[in-house]
């Protein structure tokens, strides 16, 4: 019973491996960046076949073409590495000498198909190398494979977040994400060390090493099935205020809509005053679904007229400006003893903003800081009792 259950967990393991390694290859968005980590998909996938032929030949025989796939376990370890440095690393995805990752998987591939081959001869040196290549783990390979690991750990604890330039709570996301896919393959191939140096079985046809490997490709599938976007999402790019406070200063952008002077200055100055008085008196960017039209309603002024205003006089999109209203309302509440007890998801919607991450997203865009990284630049007489800070 214990046999079947082991091979409908490899059969499984195939199944959804095999699936999702195609969806990370193909993706089209980031794939230079998934590139690797659809590999280490397939090659533990692959394995996975392996594993079935093992634990199912044991009720039916199985053709022996099937060991040739054991030889993508060596695609594992450096796809993982290549993986994780192009993550970290903003130079380009492919470089020189990465072929030379894949020079052990591409011998013992030739020597277990050799061996398959042979295996229809009578030849001596068939036997020799079927013996030698029998079992995938040694302690020189298991060795290496934890050296790829080592120094995968190493980009990790040395990148530094603060140095990368663009949306930093999406890389946040990111970078969580690859610590915990860190310390799954650390476990996975300190296992198979530890399991191989102290278990030394002979004549037994050992699948606790091989059930390891396909307990991560489950866990890696699992993980991705139910939050993709942590592999295929583009990273948005934003233009970064240069000063830290909340000032707007108007420059011109390949973007940026045609201004035409079509009001008279004391016009525009009427229009600046009740443009004023609708944001900041009533506050009625507050309302979560507050549009041009709305504000059009309010004031008395086309929409046409507002667009063209905001452009001109602050260097914004109609949408930017009112988060930058919302921004400066969020900053001047930060103190109110009302929000001492609100979370950031409160804070963000008691300031208007439909979600935290709407509000993320105007932050760094306005401001180049997230939050609670803005915030410490702001926080008021830091020695008052009274004065908190995001938790």
């Amino acid at each position: 019973m214990i046999d079947i259950l082991l091979s409908l967990f490899f059969f499984i393991a195939i199944i959804a491996g095999l699936s999702t390694a195609i969806m990370v290859l193909f993706s089209k968005k980031n794939y230079s960046k998934s590139f690797f980590l659809g590999m280490f998909l397939l090659s533990l996938a692959v394995v996975s076949i392996y594993n079935f032929y093992l634990s199912a030949n044991i009720f039916k025989e199985f053709p022996d073409l099937f060991i040739i796939t054991k030889s993508f376990i060596f695609l594992a370890a450096p796809c993982s590495f290549l993986y994780v440095r192009n993550i970290l690393s903003s130079n380009k995805s492919f470089r020189k000498y990465d072929w030379m990752h894949f020079i052990p998987f591409a011998i013992y591939f030739v020597l277990t198909l050799f061996v398959y081959v042979g295996s229809f001869t009578n030849l001596k040196i068939v036997d020799f190398i079927a013996a030698k290549i029998k079992n995938p783990f040694s302690i020189l390979t298991l060795t290496i494979w934890l050296f790829y690991v080592f120094f995968q750990t190493m980009l990790i604890l040395n990148y530094d977040l603060k140095k990368f330039k663009g949306n930093q709570f999406h890389r946040t996301k990111v970078i969580n994400w690859i610590r915990v896919y860190n310390l799954m393959i650390l476990f996975l191939f300190s296992a198979l060390f530890v399991h191989h140096f102290l278990s030394k079985k002979v004549g037994v046809v050992d699948l606790s090493c091989y059930f390891l490997i396909s307990s991560v490709l489950f866990f890696t599938v699992g993980w991705l099935y139910f939050r993709p976007q942590i592999f295929h999402d583009e990273e948005e790019i934003f233009d970064f205020v240069i000063d830290n406070t909340l000032e707007v200063k108007t420059k011109e952008t390949k973007n940026a809509i045609p201004i035409t002077n079509e009001l008279t200055l004391e016009k525009r100055e009427e229009y600046l005053l009740k443009l004023e008085h609708a944001l900041v008196s009533k506050n009625l960017f507050l309302k979560k679904d507050f549009v041009i039209r709305d504000l059009s309603d309010e004031t008395g002024i086309s929409v046409h007229h507002l667009s063209n205003l905001i452009n001109s006089e602050f260097g914004l999109h109609f949408q930017d400006y009112v988060n930058l209203k919302r921004i400066e309302y969020f900053k001047d509440k930060i103190n109110d003893p009302e929000w001492k007890d609100l979370s950031l998801e409160g804070m963000a919607w008691g300031s208007g903003f439909k979600s935290r991450t709407t509000c993320f997203r105007a932050f760094i865009k306005h401001t180049g800081k997230s939050p609670s990284e803005y915030f410490k630049t702001i926080r008021i007489n830091p020695e008052r009792t009274s004065a908190y800070y995001f938790k």
